[in-house]
């Protein structure tokens, strides 16, 4: 029975890739165990070639600036901050309006400051003096821990966008599932063929028949030195799964 997302599981996959190979009108001299290494093979390229993007909260607590990152974060690749360390535009009010204008001689010649180009280069300078004061949030991974800082004076919830490769190929997307769909054919051909490639002539009533392991085997490098290709093409955009 197929799966509810459409995308076959890894039970479902083994028995495609067997149709894919002739069964059942021949003989696939494959194990379970062979179908299941291929499959694992596939995800394991899968994962190290591309992976997929997440997102996940992390609670920050004030005074608090080394975190241990969550079991699947591996790469943190950004950090949305809900809230600024410290936010100097209030001290500015740059909503108010004086003629028309934004009331910042402080920063610019009166006579050039319009509603829009005032309040553009307002909000320069607050960025500005963000960075200079240190109030502007920032982070660094190493290894399985995460610094915030500067220290967080307040407890809040940031939100990491990472990547991981803790996956099953039933969340990937249509794209990716076919991807390592495909590479687990080629890594069940690569096994197959190595097999009728020891046992290349073979007796039947009608004489000596050869079997295909040479050409499997070519196959199999073919594919996969294509969807190597394939897959480094795809890795962007990549979209974000939540979990």
């Amino acid at each position: 029975m197929a799966s509810n997302s459409g995308l076959m599981n890894e039970s479902e996959l083994m028995q495609w890739i067997l149709r894919r190979l002739g069964a059942p009108f021949l003989k696939i001299e494959l194990t379970e165990l062979n179908l299941k290494d291929a499959v694992e093979q596939a995800r394991r390229w899968f994962a190290a070639k591309k992976g997929v993007q997440k997102t996940t909260p992390l609670q920050v607590q004030a005074g608090q600036t080394e975190y241990q990152l969550p079991d699947g974060v591996e790469t943190v690749e950004d950090i949305a901050f809900m809230t600024p360390a410290m936010d100097i535009s209030l001290v500015f009010s740059p909503f108010t309006l004086i003629d028309d204008k934004v009331p910042y001689d402080v920063f610019a010649a009166p006579h050039s400051i319009g509603l829009y180009s005032s309040y553009t280069q307002t909000l320069q300078y607050v960025e500005m003096a963000k960075r200079i004061l240190g109030a502007e949030p920032d982070w660094r991974q190493e290894g399985r821990t995460l610094y915030i800082f500067p220290i967080p004076k307040n407890s809040s919830t940031i939100l990491l966008n990472y990547k991981s490769s803790s996956i099953t190929i039933e969340q990937l997307n249509e794209r990716d599932h076919d991807l390592l769909k495909r590479y687990a054919l080629a890594c069940a051909k690569e096994d197959l063929g190595r097999v009728r490639s020891k046992y290349s002539d073979f007796p039947t009533a009608q004489g000596t028949a050869t079997l295909d392991g040479e050409r499997l085997l070519e196959e199999a490098a073919t594919a996969k030195e294509a969807l190597d290709e394939e897959l480094a093409l795809s890795s962007f955009p990549m979209g974000f799964m939540v979990g």
